[in-house]
């Protein structure tokens, strides 16, 4: 108990007077230097505004109708339903997915629940010097219900598939956002 009391008055004798003053100052030239920036920023480390540099990216065309949901969620996302500008970078993808049954109904054998995933690896490349500017990966998974009826077993699937669409295209969104915004 001894020892620490007198920690304890070390520490009250510290905090006090001119040494705390200079070690608050010292901690805020020391986090002065730090470069952090809002990712909405007003411009990007281009001198362009965020939108102006995303609606610069070329999305390569869709090989199947999960591919064509991405690309039209990135679109829209990346000009929002405008006119794209010059392209600058071109954004190739490389799409995976599969569905699996999760849950098997006893004495029938059907599943009862399934899950779609999507895998997307992308590189966007700067169209000036045909040099990758970044790349990444996204992935999402989605459940949904079986039923004993065909068509609605499809219907079940594709709103999968959109959802996961959606969500790796908001993924990519945010990512290469913050790519310009950093400017790396």
């Amino acid at each position: 108990m001894l020892l620490f009391n007198r920690k304890l008055k070390a520490i009250r004798k510290f905090k006090s007077g001119p040494v705390a003053l200079a070690l608050c100052l010292g901690l805020g030239l020391a986090l002065s230097g730090c470069q952090v920036r809002p990712l909405y920023s007003g411009t990007t480390m281009s001198g362009q505004t965020l939108s102006a540099d995303l609606s610069s990216i070329e999305i390569v065309p869709a090989k199947s109708r999960l591919e064509q949901e991405l690309r039209n969620n990135l679109i829209f996302a990346f000009n929002g339903g405008a006119e794209q500008g010059i392209p600058a970078y071109r954004l190739d993808m490389k799409v995976t997915s599969s569905t699996s049954d999760l849950d098997i109904e006893s004495g029938t054998g059907l599943a009862k629940t399934s899950r779609t995933r999507l895998t997307v690896t992308y590189q966007l490349i700067r169209l000036a010097d045909k040099e990758v500017a970044t790349t990444g990966s996204s992935f999402f998974t989605a459940s949904f219900a079986q039923s004993t009826q065909r068509y609605a077993n499809e219907r079940a699937l594709l709103d999968a598939e959109n959802r996961v669409a959606e969500q790796v295209a908001n993924d990519i969104h945010l990512r290469l956002s913050a790519f310009f915004a950093a400017g790396t």
